[in-house]
């Protein structure tokens, strides 16, 4: 398989620049080789913020003594890889298990969830993820959120990858546009 994606890369690569002027080529490749690097570290972020807020979630459940606090823990870092929809399964299956096992501590379980998610949305995501791409948080949660409401799942996916690239290309045309403006002083 991996053998196919670099030839599939290779191939590619050789169409661009073929095709197209050796500028716009360049570019290209570049910003693709960017975006694939980009991709690849957010993907890990997302691997290591859906372990963290299993943690988080087997440890809340473990304090507020609410039953299958393991079994929640995992269901909850295996769901938060899926984007919003995740988060919701896996609150529907706590809710369940809770409900089966101890009907009068449902409302408990959905404090406790809904608390352990909210700090992890707000404060944990943005630096975990934010970071694995180069970005701050403030910008993590703005690409989500513009991400989301244009394109829905796919587009948070890939709008914080995106956003970095962008950020780090506006940086470099900025520091290049900067030193040019020195040499002609």
């Amino acid at each position: 398989m991996t053998f196919e994606k670099e030839r599939l890369t290779s191939q590619t690569k050789a169409l661009v620049r073929a095709y197209l002027k050796p500028s716009w080529s360049d570019s290209i490749l570049r910003f693709s080789n960017m975006f694939s690097k980009t991709f690849a570290s957010f993907l890990t972020g997302q691997c290591v913020e859906a372990v963290i807020l299993g943690v988080l979630m087997f440890l809340a459940f473990t304090l507020f003594k609410l039953p299958y606090g393991s079994l929640v823990g995992v269901l909850t870092a295996v769901l938060a890889i899926i984007p919003f929809i995740g988060s919701y399964i896996s609150g529907a299956a706590s809710l369940l298990l809770t409900f089966l096992f101890d009907p009068s501590a449902v409302l408990r379980c959905l404090l406790v969830y809904a608390s352990v998610q909210f700090v992890e949305n707000q404060f944990i995501y943005p630096r975990v993820v934010g970071s694995s791409v180069g970005l701050s948080p403030l910008y993590t949660l703005m690409a989500a959120l513009i991400g989301g409401k244009l394109f829905g799942i796919p587009g948070i996916l890939f709008f914080i990858p995106l956003t970095a690239v962008a950020v780090e290309l506006i940086k470099e045309d900025a520091a290049r546009r900067v030193e040019k403006r020195k040499a002609a002083a």
